[in-house]
């Protein structure tokens, strides 16, 4: 068992950390990078509710950074940032034998496998943002509570409540898992028909998780605003929730039906259909207590409720993106794991099972390898999401060949002029130039000094015979303009002759 475990373990890492810098940044990456920037260089955070959530993203970067030699923004690169998220979703797997003793050891080496080798955790533990560390702090708080359940241990009790305070300085959506696992345990008494309160231990974590999140929110206590901003904020994040002022509006089905079955535009296909099938047998299990010898049926019971009731929870909403699934996601991947334990051990042939899941466990590696090397910047990827376009990254590379011939080198007098949400990652990219300016879209653009290179969309005009144009994609649905001043560009195509 400890080889398999093993191998899980390498093939989570393979699939993780090779070619982080490959993908283009996403504008939430970029925007992300950019705050942890801020922290980077002045030491200073300041929560700021407008899509940036809590801090823990950017203080647990600052080790990668320094560990890299890191100090200032510019210094920084796609390695410095993703490899957090990559660590949290390995550590996610390295930690599934902390339910050992809850649902068996063929449940945990199945769970393992699932986390390591689902596209979707593979994917978005590629990308710098809050989930993967949500997921891995809920998944914390659930087992170190279940052993502080099980052997009334303080120092589990003090884990969850440091897992519960993490999760609630991670991000705004905690408050939902909060709600399916208070919802679960409610069940669970109903059902069981009696309450065991462990209060000292209770108090003991409710203590950690407030104390964490005021550390976190106030800045080491340097901003006493923090913490209530914390909680103000979800007035806005409400509003967001029922499809006020966003985008990103989708119907109930749309994380189900891209989990289960999903093709577009001639790609191939992805599906996790796999883990579902397996956690609905996991349900099964539980519900016929038919579940692994091995296993608890309470702390089963409580996984179960809590996965269907968060599943329900964002499926309800309006507001959706694929990445908020990871949180239920997980929960039906350690429902599956039950599942896989529950077929195991049915009789004489169950091993029989081993073979057919191995090979469609196979699959899903292929199909994981396919999401984060060749598709992971294609709009026919599922989980590449209002994506950057790999042909931004042709007008990086034309930004660099004008660098390099021009005599101002860095120090390129370069104007934007676009939307200020349209523009990411752009000021990712350009953080090694000194001298770049912002503009919106519907400002005028100052012509004294003149401007050695425009970025703007494609409705700028511009005088042709100053500047030479080229339009690049940003997106799937949007073009970005570069206008080059004819003296610069000349002097570009002298070394291409």
């Amino acid at each position: 068992m400890p080889i398999v475990f093993m191998l899980t373990l390498a093939m989570a890492l393979w699939l993780r950390l090779p070619g982080l810098e490959q993908r283009p940044m996403h504008h939430d990456e970029a925007n992300q990078a950019y705050r942890c920037g801020i922290l980077l260089e002045s030491g200073e955070y300041t929560y700021d509710a407008d899509d940036h959530h809590g801090p823990t993203l950017y203080y647990l970067t600052l080790p990668s950074a320094w560990l890299a030699g890191v100090q200032t923004f510019v210094d920084s690169n796609e390695w410095t940032y993703r490899l957090v998220p990559a660590f949290f979703g390995f550590l996610l797997v390295l930690c599934t034998p902390l339910l050992r003793s809850g649902i068996g050891c063929v449940a945990v080496l199945a769970v393992a496998l699932f986390s390591a080798i689902s596209p979707a955790m593979a994917y978005y533990s590629r990308f710098y943002i809050q989930e993967m560390l949500l997921v891995f702090f809920t998944y914390l708080a659930i087992a170190s509570g279940w052993l502080s359940w099980r052997s009334g241990s303080r120092r589990w009790a003090a884990a969850c409540g440091l897992a519960l305070g993490l999760m609630f300085a991670t991000k705004e959506t905690a408050i939902m898992a909060y709600a399916a696992l208070f919802g679960a345990a409610i069940l669970c008494a109903v059902i069981d028909r009696k309450v065991h309160l462990p209060l000292k231990n209770m108090l003991l974590a409710a203590a950690c998780a407030i104390f964490v999140s005021i550390v976190l929110f106030s800045s080491f206590f340097t901003n006493v605003d923090g913490p209530l901003e914390s909680i103000m904020a979800y007035q806005g994040y409400f509003a967001r929730g029922t499809g006020v002022n966003t985008d990103h509006v989708h119907p109930w089905y749309f994380y189900l039906r891209m989990l289960s079955f999903y093709r577009f535009d001639g790609g191939p296909v992805w599906s996790e259909a796999l883990i579902l099938v397996l956690g609905l047998g996991g349900c099964a299990s539980i519900v016929l207590k038919k579940i692994p010898a091995n296993c608890d049926l309470g702390l089963a019971r409580f996984i179960m409720f809590y996965t269907l009731l968060l599943t329900a929870v964002y499926s309800v909403i309006p507001y959706k993106t694929p990445w908020c699934m990871l949180s239920f996601l997980h929960g039906w991947i350690i429902l599956a794991g039950i599942g896989v334990g529950a077929l195991v051990q049915k009789g004489r042939w169950s091993w029989l099972w081993v073979v057919p899941i191995l090979l469609a466990s196979a699959q899903l590696a292929g199909q994981a390898e396919r999401t984060t090397r060749r598709y992971a910047a294609d709009y026919r990827n599922p989980y590449v999401y209002a994506h950057t376009a790999p042909d931004f990254m042709n007008l990086v590379r034309r930004i660099g060949d004008l660098e390099a011939v021009s005599p101002k080198g860095n120090e390129l007098y370069i104007q934007v002029a676009a939307d200020p949400k349209a523009m990411w990652p752009l000021p990712f990219y350009l953080r090694g130039f000194k001298n770049v300016g912002y503009w919106d879209a519907a400002d005028p653009l100052p012509v004294h000094p003149p401007a050695d290179i425009i970025i703007s969309s494609p409705a700028l005009e511009v005088d042709p015979d100053a500047y030479l144009s080229e339009y690049y994609g940003l997106r799937a649905d949007t073009l970005m303009a570069i206008h080059i001043r004819t003296s610069l560009w000349d002097a570009f195509m002298q070394t291409r002759q």
